[in-house]
């Protein structure tokens, strides 16, 4: 509490003095329990992130390598065992090969918006890779582009795929 001091010069001296009620303390004490309590409601909100984004990251991991559709495109893939020749168009394979391209789209626009992180791309890395190199993927792709621009859409085909490959690949 500050009280006016008048001195022997005429002028005023302002004094501090210490008198600290129980309604002082009691709101001294509310405050800092307040200031804990944010703090610990922040430190929750970052673990329960944490918590949720692993189990995302988890749940799209184990959709690019347990999902049998997909796995099954894949292997294709790696194994040189895909093809797009003209029976392709309407044929389970194209399913198989288009759900395929379509999640992998879909991861790397995930990574494009950054939510998920460049260590977290690094697990998918080589299927990727592998995808994007082969060349009856690219005559996909080139075949699906063209049919893009012939029924006038203006996306291209698994963009952010194509994008990101591109780039790893620095072409």
């Amino acid at each position: 509490m500050l009280d006016e001091i008048q001195l022997s010069n005429g002028g005023f001296m302002f004094q501090f003095q210490s008198n600290v009620s129980v309604t002082d303390l009691i709101n001294a004490a509310i405050l800092i329990g307040a200031i804990i309590g944010i703090f610990l409601t922040y430190r929750q909100i970052r673990i329960g992130y944490k918590t949720q984004k692993a189990t995302f990251f988890k749940e799209i991991y184990s959709t690019m390598f347990s999902d049998p559709d997909i796995r099954n495109a894949y292997y294709q893939i790696e194994y040189d065992e895909f093809t797009y020749d003209s029976e392709f168009h309407g044929s389970e394979n194209e399913r198989l090969i288009d759900r395929l391209l379509s999640f992998v789209d879909l991861v790397c626009e995930l990574y494009n918006q950054k939510v998920i992180t460049e260590r977290e791309m690094s697990f998918f890395h080589y299927e990727f890779i592998r995808i994007y190199k082969n060349k009856n993927v690219q005559a996909y792709l080139k075949f699906l582009k063209k049919f893009y621009k012939k029924v006038g859409s203006k996306t291209e085909p698994f963009h952010s795929f194509v994008t990101y490959c591109k780039n790893v690949l620095k072409e």
